[in-house]
């Protein structure tokens, strides 16, 4: 009995400790393309703010095929097809355009160096 007890609470403590893991860590995509940001998720909704392709934002809400997205300035919904949940855009962690440019990935994005 206290054999099952023991095993009930320690499968607990896992759930509970993996459940808490996920949900602390943070979700971000990059902009596929350029974007307007909405007040709300709605296509009639006022713009608030832009996003631009190869941006890299956190992502802190769904509603349906809307995304919520934290970025400097306002806050808002874009819709999810504009965005690349890929580790790096175009699933590229080294992205340039093949004429000897290195470039290196941020938080905001990326800078380039090079020709």
């Amino acid at each position: 009995m206290i054999n099952r007890i023991v095993t009930a609470a320690a499968v607990a403590v896992f759930a509970l400790a993996a459940t808490a893991g996920a949900v602390s860590a943070a979700q971000y995509a990059w902009v596929d393309q350029n974007a307007k940001v909405k007040a709300k998720p709605f296509n009639v909704s006022a713009t608030v703010n832009t996003v631009f392709e190869g941006q890299k934002v956190k992502i802190i809400a769904e509603n349906g095929n809307w995304v919520k997205i934290k970025i400097p300035g306002m806050d808002g919904w874009v819709k999810s097809g504009v965005l690349d949940y890929a580790p790096f855009p175009n699933n590229n962690p080294w992205p340039n355009n093949g004429n000897g440019q290195v470039c290196f990935n941020g938080q905001y994005g990326y800078i380039c160096i090079g020709n």
